[in-house]
């Protein structure tokens, strides 16, 4: 397709120079010398500049036989022009100097022609010189990159050697084709001082590509040479090392072997020097296991032929050249010199263990041992209840020999199994190989009570110290499997339990009190209210009457005349608790507000519920006073409606005792008499009152305001 372009191409301006000639020579014929004259030499001049010397005419093979083809052309052009000069030169009505004119610019033309034919030849013969050793290279470069590629090196000395020398012969033939890429440097470099703009690129590409790869080349040439004189060396040297290690194995196994046979000395010094000897030659033996692995790889040999191989074609005694034999028995030694290095460092181990165990237990004493657990438990921010709890599976308050000795090694406890038999044998008098550890966590707590401490010399305690040991003596009283929790949050603030409440508790009158809604309640009865283990035996009722002590909200509504707002219910004739609060909700609802701006006054004495309940609105105080103490106010169950027989003297759970109020309250009357529109201490209006009348009167029930605030 090209050649028909270039073609057509040449026909093309043959058909113009043809035209142009046929214009020049009508022009003479007609009598238009002089217009015939001008266009000549006009075109003579533009061929003149056309080939000039200063014009480049080297590069590459295409650009030169471009060039060659488009001055072909102009010397087909100047043949056709050469008649039209010679018509000019023989017409009679030109003048001389017109003449002379154009026969020194034709000569001119000429002759820069014939040079300019004369270098594209030298261009040409040089473009193919530089064109033919350029592509000797490119077909031997991708070649010899091949030959070069990384390929993993084999283990058999042989092989080794004749990888070398077949890599010599190929540095060889690098060294030979070393000539013609030092001629294409010096083709480019000459080619590129008069090269042809067209040309420039693609000279510079060819020098650059074959340069650059040509050093690669080198490069990993050089490289290859020296890992093969590498696994050269390594090969020749492991057969020494071989050689060495096997000896040094020897050594070993019969040095191992003869301490085998003696006994382990019982003394703990020689122990500990036969240990620490023992520790280094074991080191000296795991530094030779890098050496041992490089050389025990196993070389599995490529089968000859491709398919499956379901047994073996060698005989019996054919050696396979992939396994070296002495490699295999420096393999089998260092297993078996390396396993009785492990069996006497072990038995070592054990040894001095327990001589160290026998050696802590002569100078034994319990009272450092409970001060390094105690301390241990500190650190680890637990409780000593819990290793126990663990441990006590089946939850029977007793542990077993085992059960102890093991959780304490496990628990991370720095100690001993020598130790910890001699503290279970402490606590384990009667040799029933089972301990309480109520006895044991009870060992451990410190002195709780000041007289104690100020009698052995010791600082007083703080009344901070002295709550958080009463807290702690009566919380640990717990033996549920999820413990009643008191927690300490700051100083005199605590919470107790899984509530988020924080109650305040103060140490008065050598008693710990608990704040609790208004008023302090001691902590026992504290307890006894919110410790669900302390909560066995009690009623619906009572615990109900618990709930509202605490100001816990109601599980159930109570029924009429159940006397759960806080007033003592009267029995009529038939036995039935007679309501107070009988009648519509609104009587309820101020009834209930009664109560509770009434909570802060009782009676000094203490009244019994379960007699004299009909004449118990006569009883009167005379005495009115402030208590001095906080005291706990007893609220009255109420009967329900359905009249139930009397708890007897030998019921088989102890009557719980009566709900306590949370305020401190101050002792007044039996009954409170309340004046109508009277004002509370809590700031609200009683539009109802309530007398105290005699035996058998008629108590009044609370009215409804008219207009109620």
């Amino acid at each position: 397709m090209v050649d028909d372009l270039k073609h057509k191409w040449n026909s093309v301006r043959s058909v113009i120079s043809k035209s142009q000639n046929k214009l020049d020579e009508a022009l003479l014929t007609s009598g238009r010398v002089a217009d015939a004259l001008t266009s000549l030499l006009e075109w003579l001049n533009k061929a003149e500049a056309t080939l000039a010397e200063d014009q480049p005419v080297l590069g590459d093979l295409d650009t030169i036989n471009m060039l060659v083809e488009q001055h072909k052309a102009m010397q087909q052009e100047l043949g056709a022009r050469e008649q039209t000069v010679a018509a000019m030169k023989a017409a009679g009505n030109v003048s001389t100097a017109a003449l002379d004119e154009l026969e020194t610019t034709w000569d001119r033309v000429n002759n820069l022609s014939d040079i300019r034919e004369a270098k594209l030849r030298d261009s040409l013969k040089m473009a193919e010189e530089f064109q033919e050793v350029v592509q000797v290279m490119r077909e031997f470069l991708p070649q010899a990159e091949s030959e070069l590629k990384y390929k993993t090196l084999p283990e058999d000395e042989m092989q080794i050697i004749q990888l070398i020398e077949k890599h010599e012969k190929f540095q060889e033939e690098l060294r030979n084709h070393q000539e013609c890429v030092d001629k294409i440097r010096v083709l480019a470099e000459e080619i590129l001082l008069n090269c042809h703009p067209n040309a420039i690129r693609f000279v510079k590409y060819y020098l650059t590509i074959t340069q650059t790869r040509w050093d690669q080349l080198l490069q990993r040439a050089k490289t290859k040479e020296e890992r093969l004189q590498d696994a050269l060396r390594n090969i020749q040297g492991n057969a020494a090392l071989v050689e060495e290690l096997l000896a040094w194995m020897s050594e070993a196994y019969i040095l191992l072997s003869t301490k085998e046979r003696d006994p382990i000395p019982d003394d703990l010094n020689t122990v500990e020097t036969l240990y620490k000897e023992h520790v280094e030659f074991h080191d000296d033996i795991g530094s030779k296991n890098g050496d041992v692995e490089r050389l025990t790889k196993i070389i599995v040999a490529e089968p000859k032929s491709p398919g499956r191989h379901y047994g073996s074609n060698m005989k019996l005694n054919e050696y396979d050249p992939g396994y070296n034999p002495r490699v295999l028995t420096l393999q089998n030694k260092w297993r078996v010199v390396w396993r009785m290095s492990l069996d006497r460092k072990k038995n070592l181990q054990d040894a001095l263990d327990n001589l160290l165990e026998l050696e802590s237990f002569k100078n034994f004493d319990f009272n450092v041992w409970k001060q390094r657990y105690l301390n241990w438990i500190k650190v680890k921010k637990m409780r000593t209840t819990d290793f126990f709890r663990r441990q006590d599976k089946d939850g029977d308050g007793y542990l077993s020999r085992d059960e102890f000795v093991d959780g304490m090694l496990q628990s991370g406890f720095t100690t001993n199994k020598t130790e910890l038999n001699a503290v279970f044998d402490i606590f384990d008098k009667d040799n029933k190989y089972y301990m309480q550890y109520s006895e044991f966590i009870e060992a451990l707590k410190p002195d709780r009570h000041q007289k104690t401490r100020l009698k052995s010399g010791k600082k007083q305690m703080t009344d901070g110290e002295l709550i958080q040991d009463q807290i702690e003596k009566d919380v640990s009283q717990c033996q549920c499997r999820n413990p009643f929790n008191a927690q300490r949050m700051s100083e005199g603030k605590y919470r107790f339990g899984e509530k988020q409440n924080i109650r305040l508790v103060r140490f008065l009158n050598s008693t710990v009190m608990v704040r609790v809604g208004g008023g302090w309640v001691t902590l026992n009865e504290f307890l006894e209210t919110n410790d669900p283990c302390r909560s066995k035996g009690r009623t619906n009722i009572e615990l109900r009457d618990s709930q509202q002590a605490n100001g816990q909200p109601e599980g159930f509504r109570s029924r009429r005349g159940s006397g759960t707002f806080g007033y003592k219910s009267k029995l009529n004739d038939t036995g039935y608790a007679s309501s107070v609060s009988s009648g519509s909700t609104g009587s309820l609802q101020r009834t209930k507000r009664l109560s509770n701006s009434s909570s802060n006054i009782h009676s000094t004495p203490p009244r019994t519920p379960r007699t004299n309940l009909n004449n118990s609105y006569n009883s009167r105080s005379p005495n009115i006073q402030r208590s001095t103490t906080p005291q706990p106010i007893p609220t009255y169950t109420a009967r329900a409606r359905t009249p139930t027989p009397r708890t007897s003297s030998t019921s088989r759970y102890p009557p719980p005792p009566p709900p306590k109020t949370s305020t401190p309250t101050r002792s007044g009357r039996t009954t409170p008499t309340f004046s109508g529109g009277r004002t509370t201490p809590s700031g609200r209006t009683t539009p109802t009152s309530m007398t105290n009348g005699m035996s058998g009167a008629t108590r009044r029930l609370p009215t409804t305001p008219k207009n109620p605030r």
